[in-house]
């Protein structure tokens, strides 16, 4: 463990260890469980909110600026519509509009509900071995994603979705 997790537990013992998966322990404040879940809950949280609660026509989205200059999308265009279909149950319009934005929204409710359980129960929840990244794999990780966003784009642009 680093050393911010032996400074906030006071007791060995209190850490219980699921190597391939996760770890948890309670410290010995709540603000070391909102200091360290309450932003990504908050920020996963709003996204969420916004799909489902917000009408997508009350956004303040400035339209693409790349559509508007080149006529082609942006390699994000379809997103925000996505999401919105996704909050109201039209999976397969999503699906076709932008496959990379469905496994966003589940990215997205997966981080919420892994840091809003934690601050539920007053436990540090730290990923184990199988979810970190470690320092020579990053850039495939990178290289993986990157891949993934040209393959949208290249989705959108063969399908002449805007």
């Amino acid at each position: 463990m680093n050393t911010f997790f032996n400074h906030v537990h006071s007791n060995k013992a209190d850490i219980r260890e699921y190597p391939l998966f996760f770890s948890w322990f309670r410290p010995s404040s709540y603000l070391y469980v909102a200091g360290y879940h309450l932003l990504p809950a908050l920020i996963t949280g709003t996204a969420l909110l916004l799909a489902d609660f917000v009408p997508r026509y009350f956004l303040p989205v400035v339209s693409c600026l790349f559509l508007r200059f080149t006529g082609y999308p942006c390699p994000f265009c379809g997103f925000t519509r996505s999401f919105w279909a996704m909050a109201d149950s039209n999976w397969e319009f999503a699906f076709s509009n932008c496959p990379l934005a469905c496994l966003l929204y589940i990215a997205v409710i997966i981080v919420f509900s892994w840091n809003t359980s934690a601050l539920m129960l007053g436990i540090i929840i730290k990923r184990g071995k199988l979810l970190q990244l470690e320092t020579g794999k990053r850039g495939w990780v990178v290289f993986f994603f990157s891949a993934l966003i040209i393959l949208n784009w290249i989705y959108r642009l063969s399908s002449g979705l805007t």
